[in-house]
């Protein structure tokens, strides 16, 4: 058979349009992996404001069905079939948005190889076996001066973390059998603690005790003196002299906080409360008749500031006043003057009662506002409804003076309408809101494979900075390089934060939030990279064996001196018993900083390179730092 036969025969047409399909959905399928696919998924819209949440579609009020905004180009489906948003650059221009760029903190790359670091110092890593058990105990005695037995176990426990200074230990005591008021710390390493009296009504008492070795115990004996009482008189009444028939009472006093203290670069959060608060004495609030002359008669601690605020009602009109006490021993007079305001602003300036009308429209037209209070604090989840509602116009009657926060929610946007107002007097305005698009890309780490379960991600919106009345919504990155979700908010400046859905599987996200303002109806974008996030466990120790408590410590991708200050709030803390432990490590090869001794940020006391696997975990065990 000639060569034009074999070219012509039904086999090797057949063999040919195979390859040609098969290249050709090789190609769409590539395209098709790097085009971003909108992920507003229904059934995923979190609602943090007033403790409320919606289900579907925010823009489609929460029901199955979409409404198409303005610059949509239309809906399509995923492969499996779920709803997602087509978003253009918000209107119709071909511009090329504004990008919040990744601003130098992503990992190196080379094209199709993943991550590599840029070379720097690299320590060896020193493992050493811990001590099967922690061994140690610290007995507590407590008395009081008379030598009576407190059977109280309103006392707490710090361990000594070197240049941290002390730390809480979230342990309860457990009482000995048969032994009134003795109260047992076990299992403890060897180290420095420091033990607390939490009891309300006595002066506070603390002792130190070092556990030298394995196997220590040491014995404690606290022994507490009642608090000193004294009594002031209180004469209240208004500016004209009239005095009230009754006041109601603010008593906030002082009590035994925890002392813990910051880290070597910034704050930490405590992760735990356990005793160290067992005797903070909470604010006292209750109504009390005035005796002859206006007298309020108040029993305090000698030595210790009280904060106390008194408000009455008056022809309908609210009076308070603040007043800080540090009462001496005996008897002691003080005169407090109430003013008509109800309460005293943080700056310590009178507020008055005033009204507040606004109407709110957007782009010019009525809105469609599911909601519209008036916030004190944005940070607080209580709120103010307003008085009445009328033709697009709220009004808030007797409205304490000074600074509020105006939150609208609409189903037109994905995210409260956020505006600081002052007000000092009767204030009536207007605003007018605009919107603008904001497109979250999600964007896979070169390299960076699909997690068992789906590569689920939340994208939270925080208008303000605030986060009581963030906004979230979850994106998917199975399967895709990139994604992205489509947002249309007001103008403002947000702050945007991804991270993995609860019981999903964890991806490692660089950086973990971004700031944007929003001032443009054209398309804003911000990138995230996202990629599979792993288990990082290991436990830093002394030479000997010993747990070194609240060690500090950055998974990045710089080496040792080149790490950007920004980075400073990324930087974790251990635990009392030297464990360190995350489970959003990014996997793959990263640099691991400590600083135990240390408090130079450009050179941690152990600076180790390791591999992480991708969702799985990595113990080191225990690491020798010193």
């Amino acid at each position: 058979m000639d060569l034009a036969k074999r070219l012509s025969s039904f086999p090797f047409i057949a063999a040919a349009a195979l390859l040609l399909a098969s290249l050709f959905g090789v190609a769409v399928g590539f395209a098709t992996s790097i085009t971003p696919s909108g992920a507003i998924e229904t059934g995923d819209f979190d609602s943090g404001a007033s403790g409320r949440g919606q289900s579907g579609d925010p823009l489609a009020g929460g029901s199955k069905q979409r409404r198409p905004l303005a610059g949509d180009t239309g809906k399509s489906r995923d492969s499996k079939g779920t709803d997602t948003v087509k978003g253009t650059n918000g209107g119709g221009s071909t511009d090329t948005p504004p990008v919040i760029g990744n601003g130098g903190h992503e990992p190196i790359r080379d094209a199709g190889k993943g991550r590599t670091l840029a070379e720097g110092r690299v320590d060896e890593i020193q493992l050493i076996e811990l001590p099967a058990t922690a061994d140690c105990s610290i007995d507590v005695t407590v008395s009081d001066s008379r030598g009576n037995r407190l059977p109280l176990a309103q006392i707490g426990l710090d361990v000594s973390a070197g240049p941290l200074g002390w730390h809480a230990v979230p342990k309860q005591p457990q009482q000995v059998a048969g032994e009134r008021g003795v109260f047992r710390y076990s299992q403890l390493f060897p180290g420095e603690y420091r033990v607390r009296s939490l009891i309300a009504n006595y002066k506070s008492v603390e002792q130190v005790v070092r556990l030298a070795h394995s196997g220590a115990t040491e014995s404690v004996n606290l022994i507490l003196e009642p608090l000193d009482y004294a009594q002031v008189e209180f004469f209240v009444k208004y500016e004209d002299g009239e005095i009230p028939d009754e006041v109601e009472l603010r008593i906030r006093r002082g009590a035994h906080e925890d002392t813990s203290t910051p880290g070597r670069f910034g704050a930490h959060p405590e992760a735990t409360a356990t005793a160290t608060r067992a005797g903070v004495i909470p604010p006292t609030r209750y109504r009390q008749k005035t005796q002859a002359g206006g007298m309020i008669s108040l029993t305090l601690p000698v030595g210790q500031t009280a904060e106390i605020g008194f408000g009455a009602v008056r022809d309908n009109q609210q009076f308070g006043a603040e007043v800080s006490v540090d009462p001496p021993p005996g008897r002691s007079q003080q005169e407090v003057i109430l003013r008509p305001t109800g309460e005293v602003s943080d700056s310590g300036r009178v507020t008055t009662l005033t009204n507040l009308t606004v109407g709110i429209t957007v782009k010019g037209s009525a809105g469609n506002f599911s909601r519209v209070n008036l916030y004190k604090n944005v940070n607080d989840f209580q709120y103010r409804a307003p008085t009445k509602i009328e033709g697009g116009r709220y009004t808030w009657e007797n409205l304490f003076s000074g600074t509020w926060f105006l939150v609208a929610e609409a189903s037109g946007f994905h995210a409260p309408y956020v505006r600081q107002i002052e007000v000092l007097a009767d204030t009536s305005l207007d605003i007018d809101i605009l919107t603008g698009h904001l497109r979250v890309m999600a964007i896979r780490e070169q390299g960076s494979p699909d997690p068992s379960g789906d590569a689920r991600y939340r994208v939270h919106l925080r208008p303000m900075g605030s986060g009581t009345i963030e906004r979230s919504y979850s994106g998917t990155l199975t399967g895709k390089q990139q994604d992205h979700i489509d947002f249309f908010v007001p103008f403002g400046q947000y702050d945007v934060r991804v991270e993995s859905p609860e019981n999903s599987p964890k991806l490692s996200v660089q950086p973990a939030e971004r700031s944007v303002q929003i001032n443009t109806t054209q398309e804003t974008r911000v990138e995230f990279t996202l990629g599979a996030a792993a288990t990082l466990k290991f436990t830093c120790v002394t030479s000997a064996g010993t747990p070194i408590p609240n060690a500090e410590y950055l998974i990045s991708f710089h080496p040792a001196g080149a790490v950007p200050e920004t980075d400073k709030v990324k930087v974790s803390k251990g635990d009392y018993d030297g464990v360190c432990e995350t489970e959003l490590a990014p996997a793959g090869p990263v640099y691991v900083h400590i600083w135990t001794t240390s408090s130079d940020w450009n050179n941690p006391d152990k600076v180790f390179q390791i591999d992480l696997p991708a969702y799985g975990i990595k113990d080191l065990g225990a690491v020798v730092i010193e």
